[in-house]
C-alpha cells in the first residue's frame, strides 16, 4: 500500500529535502507541497481523495502549524496530522496530542517513522 502525504513548511529547502527522503521507496507518495498554513488548508480541500497524512511544520509565520492542525481536524478529520519541528520541545508533543495530531522531530524524519505513525 502507498500512503499519500502533503508536505507543509515555510522553508522550501526543507520541502525539497523531505520530498527526496520520503519518496525513495514506493511506500509514500507526496501529493502536494505548501509553504503556509493557509495554502495547506486550501490544498487539502482541493485534493481528491484527501491525503492520508499532512506533515506540518509547527513554527511558521502567520498561521502556525498548531492552528493549521486545529483547522485541518475540522476540515478533514480523517487525515492524520503529523506536526514537525527542528526543535524537539516536549510542549509540541503535548500540544499535538491535545489537537488529535502526533509530533515527530525533523531529525527523526524517515519513511519508516511516517509509516509507524500511520499504522
Amino acid at each position: 500500500m502507498t500512503y499519500t502525504v502533503l508536505l507543509v513548511d515555510d522553508q522550501v529547502e526543507f520541502l525539497r529535502m523531505a520530498r527526496g527522503r520520503l519518496t525513495r521507496g514506493e511506500a509514500l507518495e507526496v501529493v502536494g507541497e505548501a509553504t503556509s498554513g493557509q495554502e495547506a488548508l486550501s490544498l487539502v480541500s482541493q485534493l481528491q481523495p484527501a491525503p492520508d497524512a499532512v506533515l506540518l511544520d509547527v513554527e511558521m509565520p502567520g498561521l502556525d502549524g498548531l492552528e493549521t492542525a486545529r483547522r485541518l481536524r475540522l476540515l478533514a478529520p480523517e487525515v492524520r496530522v503529523i506536526l514537525t519541528s527542528a526543535s524537539s520541545e516536549m510542549r509540541y508533543g503535548t500540544a499535538a496530542v491535545g489537537i488529535g495530531a502526533v509530533f515527530l522531530p525533523k531529525r527523526d524524519l524517515s519513511v519508516q517513522a511516517i509509516l509507524d505513525l500511520l499504522h
